[in-house]
Formats: structure tokens, C-alpha cells, sequence
């Protein structure tokens, strides 16, 4: 198990997608999140998107992730605001522990990178099995623009236990999903703004003091991987197996644009 995901619990710290809260409001804006909508993150570690979805909008979510403590640390991170609508468990994103589609929503990206390759394709087919018919598949990951230095992609990996390559760009996330009963809702790409050094001193001062030398050392490794990276934001949908009412092709014949739009 990764010595980094093992830092992050240890430190206080708590992991989130690309874009942090920004992506938690695209996924429930753009998945129709709501309260009564049951979410599954796969990959949670320490909960930080199960607990804010319920915060923002009650809905009922349940995390699952085979680092037991991570999962330890995410139900420290449990608000009595949010006792009744939020659980977490140790669990494989290969074997999910539920025979039927149950969920609404699914978020699963987090953990991809650091799965071997050969595993991704598979685990993205776990979650689409016990999500519901017409429920949504939320994932936002990085990819890089342009190939990083292998001498980088070797530390980074190697500090952080992920299985990253200088392929790993939009294309080859976007891979993933194609040939799926899947069809794309919403998607939205980010730049990379740099870290200067006034924002890794922010961070090293909230993390816990016994864990800042190996914080200082990680965080220099993300500045300089992050020159190379975007990431993007989707929401797919998922299709039920049989044939079902569509329009094809989606729009129809006409495209739009939006002219003016008031919200009141």
C-alpha cells in the first residue's frame, strides 16, 4: 500500500479530486445530485467527497477503500451534521461489496492511478455494474498535456505509489470509458495553476508537525509534475442494457447556442 496515502491519513490531511470543492458542485450540479440520490465513492480514502456532498445536499453516501486506515481516518472526519447519511468500509473497487445495482451515483477516479494499468478498465466496469440504470458515473482525473521527463514520472511514482507514464494523456483516460453503456453528460477541462512558495509553506504549517519533512519533499514533487498536467471533470450516464428510448443523434438537427441567459 502506498507510504503517501498512509501520510495523508497520518497527517491530517484529507485527499480530494482535481478542482476540490469546485468539482464537488460540478458533479452535483451536472449528476443531478440530490437528497434523496445514494452515492458510491470508490477509492475514497480519507471521505472528503462523500462528506461534502452530504453537507451540500443530504444526499445518503457510502465510501469504500482497501487502506484500512484511511478509511479510519475519513469516520474521524464524520460532522454529527452528517452522522446519518454517511458511512465508510474497507473494500476492494474490484469486488464491490453488493450483488445489485443500488446506487444512483458513482464517483470513481481517485484511486485509478494508482492501479496497474491492466486493473483500470476492469474497476471502471465494477462500478457501472452496481450503479442503476440512467443513474451517473462522476470522475475528474489529471492527465498531462505534454510528457513529462521519465526521470520525474520515475520519482513521482516511486514517492507517491502511483503507476503513472508519459502516455497517460486525455486520450488514454478518456479510453477507459469509450465502448461502455456509458454516454458522456457533461465534461469541463482545467489548467494548472503553478504552486509558488508561499502556498507550500500554507500547506506544510496545516499539516501536522512530525509530518512536514516528508510533506516538503512530496509537495516540490507535485510543483514540478504539475507543470505538465490539466484535468478534466465528467459526468457519464449509464445506459441499461436493452434498448431504450433516445434521441440519436443528441441535439437532434438543429445546434444551439445560448444568447442570453437571467437567473432571477
Amino acid at each position: 500500500m502506498s507510504d503517501y496515502l498512509a501520510l495523508v491519513s497520518q497527517s491530517g490531511q484529507v485527499n480530494t479530486p482535481p478542482g476540490s470543492y469546485r468539482t464537488i458542485k460540478e458533479w452535483i450540479a451536472h449528476g443531478l445530485i440530490r437528497e434523496k440520490s445514494s452515492v458510491l465513492e470508490i477509492g475514497c480514502t480519507t471521505g472528503f467527497c462523500s462528506i461534502e456532498i452530504a453537507r451540500y445536499v443530504g444526499a445518503t453516501c457510502h465510501g469504500i477503500d482497501l487502506h484500512g486506515p484511511s478509511i479510519e481516518a475519513a469516520r474521524t472526519h464524520i460532522d454529527p451534521y452528517v452522522a446519518d447519511q454517511v458511512t465508510f468500509e474497507v473494500g476492494d473497487a474490484g469486488a464491490l461489496p453488493c450483488r445489485e445495482p443500488k446506487f444512483s451515483h458513482v464517483i470513481i477516479g481517485g484511486h485509478l492511478p494508482f492501479v496497474s494499468p491492466s486493473m483500470r478498465r476492469p474497476h471502471i466496469e465494477e462500478a457501472i455494474r452496481i450503479v442503476r440504470p440512467w443513474g451517473m458515473i462522476m470522475t475528474a482525473l489529471y492527465y498531462y498535456r505534454e510528457p513529462p521527463p521519465l526521470s520525474l514520472i520515475e520519482s513521482f511514482n516511486k514517492e507517491m505509489g502511483t503507476h503513472l507514464s508519459a502516455s497517460g494523456d486525455q486520450g488514454y483516460w478518456s479510453r477507459l470509458f469509450e465502448g461502455l453503456p456509458l454516454t458522456l453528460e457533461h465534461e469541463s477541462t482545467y489548467d494548472l495553476q503553478p504552486i509558488d512558495s508561499a502556498q507550500l509553506q500554507t500547506y506544510l504549517q496545516s499539516v501536522k508537525p512530525d509530518t512536514r519533512d516528508d510533506w516538503q519533499r512530496r509537495l516540490e514533487l507535485f510543483s514540478e509534475n504539475g507543470k505538465y498536467l490539466r484535468y478534466f471533470v465528467r459526468v457519464y450516464r449509464r445506459l441499461p442494457s436493452e434498448g431504450a428510448m433516445m434521441q440519436s443523434p443528441r441535439g437532434g438537427i438543429y445546434r444551439s447556442t445560448l444568447r442570453t441567459s437571467t437567473t432571477y
